[in-house]
């Protein structure tokens, strides 16, 4: 059994995003999954989830209420609370990986890396962390963010999204960025996940 957690520091950088696109891929690949909304606050994925019904998701207060149910799938995709909390770090120390979503604005980059430090500090293995460029308006922003993630010596997805209304527009409708009508963002989408499905 796998779990991958999204987690985030602040709301509206795609942790929800990449978390509802990796579970529906994995379920086409047969693989049994769990995705667990840890924000019962805002409940994103949980009110996504609803619109078609296609995916196993369940709200949670506690994520210590999900690792009861670790032994009946094959995955568990978490989509952690937009906010940094002793509830983080418990999903740190059992995710086998821990995703971060960030923009290239140095006011996304900053606290994104303080939260990998935090967790780091913690004792959390750094080959557990990885980020990956989001919402970004050219290709440039993407070199800019490897640029400076590498000197944090932080693994940094080459795959990226950019920030395109018709991504916002197919999750309204219950479906995932890969299965947007347009080929090459549906394309561009489809090679992250599958990049994030090669760690399972």
């Amino acid at each position: 059994m796998v779990i991958v957690a999204f987690i985030s520091q602040k709301g509206g950088v795609g942790k929800s995003t990449l978390a509802q696109a990796l579970a529906i891929e994995a379920q086409k690949q047969k693989i049994k999954v769990l995705l667990a909304d840890c924000d019962s606050q805002q409940g994103t994925s949980y009110e996504w989830s609803r619109i078609k019904g296609k995916i196993d998701c369940q709200v949670f207060n506690s994520v210590k209420e999900v690792w009861p149910l670790a032994k009946q799938y094959d995955l568990i995709v978490i989509d952690a609370p937009a906010r940094t909390s002793q509830g983080t770090l418990e999903i740190a120390k059992h995710a086998n990986l821990i995703i971060q979503p960030t923009g290239a604005s140095r006011a996304d980059l900053i606290p994104a890396v303080k939260e990998f430090n935090a967790l780091k500090e913690e004792g959390i293995d750094k080959k557990k962390l990885l980020f990956i460029p989001m919402r970004l308006s050219n290709q440039t922003e993407s070199q800019v963010i490897q640029a400076y993630l590498k000197k944090t010596g932080y693994a940094c997805s080459p795959y990226y999204l950019m920030e395109k209304a018709s991504y916002k527009q197919i999750q309204n409708e219950g479906k995932t960025i890969t299965e947007v009508k347009y080929k090459k963002l549906a394309q561009q989408a489809q090679k992250l996940i599958d990049s994030l499905l090669d760690y399972l």
